[in-house]
């Protein structure tokens, strides 16, 4: 999506979400909407990032400079991964500083009863942290996020 092969020009997202995200049958994810910003009025558009926004998705740059890089759909993506792994649809402080010190029982959704590796946790825990840095030029880039996730499979 992000990366400019040939005459194809990168693509931003720029309106991440959890409800856009969609799994295949091989498991393969899709990701819907994209582009759709442009072909909406202004003011849907609006109500759809404040959504976003409320929701943690929008990256914190936003607010301050009105535009949309790689970086704030990584940030996006990053929210989406704390909340697979926390079970909870908001993410707060807290649970950040859970991942953080790699508290587990403050952090991993408690649906899943401890049956889960701390080690995948910890992996996937520090590539959200780290996708959703305050700073933009401090947050990895969606290809290096991507090698990251495919080594891990690799490593499995």
């Amino acid at each position: 999506m992000h990366g400019s092969k040939g005459n194809k020009h990168a693509l931003v997202h720029q309106n991440i979400s959890a409800e856009k995200v969609f799994i295949n049958r091989p498991y393969n994810p899709l990701i819907s909407d994209s582009g759709l910003h442009k072909l909406l009025a202004d003011d849907i558009v609006f109500s759809m990032l404040k959504a976003s926004a409320a929701m943690g998705y929008l990256a914190p740059e936003y607010t301050t400079t009105g535009r949309f890089t790689e970086k704030s759909d990584v940030y996006a993506f990053g929210m989406i991964v704390l909340q697979i792994l926390s079970g909870k649809r908001n993410i707060t402080q807290l649970t950040l500083h859970a991942a953080e010190s790699c508290r587990y029982e403050d952090f991993i959704d408690a649906n899943l009863g401890g049956n889960f590796s701390e080690s995948e946790a910890d992996k996937l825990g520090r590539i959200a942290l780290r996708c959703t840095n305050e700073s933009p030029i401090h947050r990895p880039t969606a290809e290096t996020v991507m090698l990251e996730l495919s080594e891990s499979i690799v490593a499995a």
